[in-house]
């Protein structure tokens, strides 16, 4: 099963459905020939992305080409010499001999270190970066009669994506501490994978000067396959000796096959493959951005992407934006934003979260270019962030407490406020980009407020409905929650009060004589 010669991608491809080589893979992205990989799960796509754009980035750069379009046997060759071998045991997926390296498998030191080694995972899901947690769709073991392609996409999740888990478990640099998480934060201009292959590894090649300068330590010619090293499991690497473009693997691990069947072996390790700890995942990784308050890799909380995150993020509010977030010279096509991330808590999974938000032309013209449209965008996005908060905490949950009157009903509040925050979420950011054309702060905001007073009247509606109420009040509760779901929402936002006044106002000079 070598990677180089062997078709083991399934690609539905422009011509159809057909299977690929490594090099041919690239070849097809390239040329934007690639519709997608059926095997691959969406919780792998952005790992398996990133790894292939570093390898063509890599390759690029080594035959001073700055084109992503190249023919296979360019990237054949271009594989060979990252790997620096007479063979190609480093693309292969099973290599019997432990001292030399196989994909994404560092070759141990000695013979005698496979003592160490103890079994792992019988399928490619049960090896995979995730670890079982009760609120995950996705279960270990389910995946008996594996192709070879579900063990590369496994390999490369788990190397290029674990944080730290349990003693000799350790996690990758690209990580602000072993339980932080591996963000996916960028452009979009084109969803097809080859649109996206293509367009990120111009973008890398553009930042490759700058990774090769201060405070990164990188070398032009540093190593980039960090598989193909032997590891005595208790030593680290130094950044210092790596290509900025380095693709690390985390674990320890190495595939035997047996009567036909692989199987996934490992060892503990006492040190972590690459010794950068310190460093908080800063290391120059143009999908990850930086967290001014941490001084250290973005790592997003279980809540996901927030829209107010989404916001800090978009407008560099506490962050310096990730190098895929910059526009490239020229690109004029319809763009978008995404981010993506498997959150990772302490021994499980805290869900896979992601958001592809499209930004309209003339919202993109705004955004990026840096000056007072862009100032004020970033001002009423956080003005309508903080009217959803208001809207919540001051109009919507004391009509709730009016509703429920008594006893231990915060978790009911509670449950309101997930609804109401899921009813106003989807909207936010079209009613942003919807007043890049409108004339006056105050009337932008003003649909986003009316907005926010339908969602929260529809969640107390839905609460009354649901909720628990004492039968002999129902009809007293109902009218004082409603009562003062009214009087906070005119004190909160006395402009909505206007609106209200002038609509009675037209229905009573409509209906009198």
């Amino acid at each position: 099963m070598n990677l180089l010669t062997e078709p083991v991608f399934r690609v539905q491809a422009t011509a159809g459905a057909m299977a690929m080589s490594l090099p041919g893979l690239l070849a097809a992205l390239g040329a934007d020939a690639v519709g997608s990989l059926p095997g691959l799960q969406r919780h792998q796509e952005d790992a398996f992305h990133i790894f292939l754009c570093y390898l063509a980035g890599a390759v690029l750069a080594r035959a001073g080409v700055q084109n992503p379009v190249q023919p296979e046997a360019f990237w054949r060759a271009g594989l060979r010499q990252l790997a620096g071998r007479d063979d190609d045991c480093a693309w292969a997926l099973v290599v019997e001999e432990v001292t030399q390296p196989a994909f994404m498998q560092a070759p141990l030191v000695n013979k005698a270190d496979w003592a160490a080694f103890k079994p792992k995972a019988d399928t490619p899901d049960a090896l995979d970066v995730l670890p079982t947690a009760k609120n995950h769709d996705l279960k270990a073991t389910r995946v008996i009669n594996a192709a070879a392609e579900a063990w590369i996409y496994a390999l490369v999740s788990l190397q290029t994506m674990s944080g730290f888990f349990g003693q000799g478990n350790y996690g990758i640099a690209r990580m602000n501490g072993g339980f932080g998480s591996r963000p996916c934060v960028g452009l979009w201009k084109n969803e097809r994978p080859g649109g996206r292959f293509q367009r990120e590894v111009h973008r890398l090649l553009d930042v490759r000067l700058e990774l090769l300068n201060p405070p990164y330590p990188y070398l032009t010619d540093g190593r980039v396959l960090l598989w193909v090293l032997p590891w005595d499991r208790a030593s680290s690497l130094d950044l210092k000796t790596l290509d900025p473009f380095f693709i690390e693997i985390a674990r320890s691990v190495r595939l035997v096959s047996s009567a036909g069947q692989m199987r996934a072996w490992s060892a503990s390790t006492s040190a972590a493959r690459l010794g950068a700890k310190a460093l908080n995942g800063l290391v120059g990784d143009p999908w990850i951005p930086i967290n001014l308050k941490t001084n250290g890799a973005l790592t997003v909380s279980d809540t996901g992407f927030t829209p107010e995150l989404v916001h800090n993020l978009l407008f560099e509010q506490g962050f310096v934006a990730a190098a895929m977030q910059q526009p490239i010279a020229a690109e004029t096509s319809v763009m978008g934003f995404y981010t993506a991330v498997l959150i990772r808590g302490q021994g499980k999974t805290d869900g896979f979260h992601s958001v592809v938000l499209p930004i309209p032309a003339k919202a993109r013209s705004a955004l990026f270019r840096r000056g007072a449209e862009r100032q004020r965008l970033a001002d009423l996005s956080k003005r309508g962030l903080n009217d959803a908060a208001d809207m919540q905490r001051k109009v919507l949950k004391p009509a709730l407490y009016a509703w429920l009157e008594a006893g231990e009903v915060s978790a009911w509040v509670e449950q309101a406020g997930h609804l109401f925050t899921a009813r106003w979420q989807p909207a936010f950011f079209d009613w942003l980009w919807g007043t890049v054309d409108t004339t006056g702060d105050d009337v932008a905001r003003l649909p986003w407020l009316q907005t926010l007073e339908g969602n929260a009247r529809d969640t107390l509606a839905d609460a009354i409905a649901r909720f628990p109420a004492r039968t002999g009040r129902y009809y007293r509760s109902r009218v004082r929650a409603n009562g003062v779901f009214s009087g906070c929402l005119f004190k909160i936002f006395p402009e909505l009060k206007e609106i209200t006044d002038a609509r009675r106002r037209t229905v009573t000079d409509a209906t009198c004589p």
